[in-house]
């Protein structure tokens, strides 16, 4: 008999098999397909002025496990967030801007309310659902910034999340699962990783139009204060002396996946970087990532991608090793060419002084974005955890969701 972790791997196996088969593929030179209109738009519909722009996305992610873990349960968990920026450039092609149309001042609020601990009540030691954070309010940004635009360099300081500027790629906001989505499973509990923020800064330096540099600054002690701000009590223990230090290269050539018309999916970009922390056990790690498209006919386009972290100092990180990879294809359905499917895998390994008997926890995610228009995406998901809680005595979850975006 075949044990959890390699039936969900024939599984998902077998579904993509049958998904690349059965579906008609988009030819190249396919004409660029017409996009759905928005059903409603708060900046077109009250239409605001070019230099103030406002988005409202809300983010439901339904969840339940009809097997494996340690029972059989449900949870609905949702984030809204609202953002607004301010400047003269906003509207404008950056190939047109004078020195104040780099600037604009953002600032964001996050908002939680479900069950953020639906991974511990079935046995996993990773959260499900990336929305899953303490209920509440959070002040996520608020800074000014000098968007680099068609320039050398750019700018920003005051209150801000680590990501997205560090360890961090589009490609993983297409997942669900908290160790595929966001910063490549980092468990540095004092790190300002979104929505927790911190006061800090970065420069950006842009030597060629497909290469970059980033430099980021955070003061870790004023983490769990800007938390505090609206009533959340993050249950992490978070908020350390010291600071931490980000230093990132990214490069972006052409042939990493070359234009596609009608392609939406983000660019091909190999990402390096590296970490340290100063917070009274000092600590420091490496990181990276690639994505890239082949030769291969997947849809109107496809992204191959593979990502890990490695911290160097175990002390300080509950989850010190990470590796993963997965697939997005657009347009396999000739019929619904905005469509994305979505493949991914990730195992993270624990740390053994911090949690002797855990080991590693894996997870295969499989799903497809249905891109009714700009208004409203639908992403029917399955999800199969892999040593759940990572000390092999909990058997393999099987989960689905649903996950339900809105922007406005």
């Amino acid at each position: 008999m075949l044990t959890i972790s390699s039936r969900s791997l024939a599984i998902a196996t077998f579904l993509l098999a049958s998904s690349l088969l059965s579906s008609r593929v988009l030819a190249e030179d396919t004409p660029s397909p017409a996009q759905p209109a928005a059903w409603f738009s708060i900046q077109n519909n009250l239409d605001l002025p070019d230099w103030f722009q406002f988005s409202l996305q809300s983010q439901a992610e339904p969840m339940l496990n009809p097997s494996g873990g340690t029972k059989q349960t449900n949870n609905w968990i949702q984030q809204t967030v609202a953002s607004i920026s301010v400047g003269t450039g906003l509207a404008k092609d950056p190939s047109n801007w004078q020195e104040i149309d780099h600037w604009r001042v953002d600032a964001s609020v996050n908002f939680y309310n479900g069950n953020p601990n639906f991974n511990g009540e079935i046995g996993a030691a990773i959260p499900l659902q990336q929305v899953a954070h303490d209920n509440g309010f959070w002040l996520t940004q608020a800074q000014l910034n000098r968007s680099i635009g068609n320039g050398w360099f750019g700018i920003k300081a005051g209150i801000l999340s680590l990501n997205p500027d560090f360890i961090y790629t589009p490609v993983y906001d297409y997942y669900i699962h908290s160790s595929l989505n966001n910063t490549l499973n980092i468990s540095i509990s004092d790190l300002p990783v979104n929505p927790l923020a911190a006061i800090g800064g970065v420069l950006e330096l842009k030597p060629a139009q497909d290469l970059s540099m980033r430099y980021g600054l955070f003061d870790l002690a004023s983490t769990k204060p800007i938390a505090n701000v609206f009533g959340v009590n993050p249950q992490a223990n978070v908020g350390g002396a010291g600071v931490a230090q980000f230093l990132q290269i990214n490069y972006s050539p052409q042939w990493l996946a070359p234009n596609k018309t009608g392609s939406m999916l983000p660019d091909g970009l190999l990402q390096i970087g590296g970490y340290t922390t100063n917070n009274g056990v000092d600590g420091s790690g490496i990181n990276g990532s690639l994505s890239f498209s082949t030769g291969l006919s997947l849809g109107l386009d496809h992204r191959f991608w593979v990502g890990s972290n490695y911290s160097f100092n175990n002390s300080n990180d509950s989850t010190p090793t990470f590796v993963s990879a997965g697939l997005l294809s657009q347009g396999l359905i000739a019929s619904r060419p905005f469509d994305v499917f979505i493949l991914g895998v990730g195992k993270t390994g624990f740390n053994q002084l911090l949690a002797p008997n855990q080991n590693y926890e894996g997870v295969i995610e499989l799903g497809y974005q249905f891109q009714l228009n700009p208004t409203l995406n639908l992403q029917p998901a399955v999800q199969w955890i892999i040593n759940p809680g990572g000390a092999g005595n909990t058997a393999g979850i099987f989960a689905t969701t649903l996950q339900i975006t809105l922007n406005l």
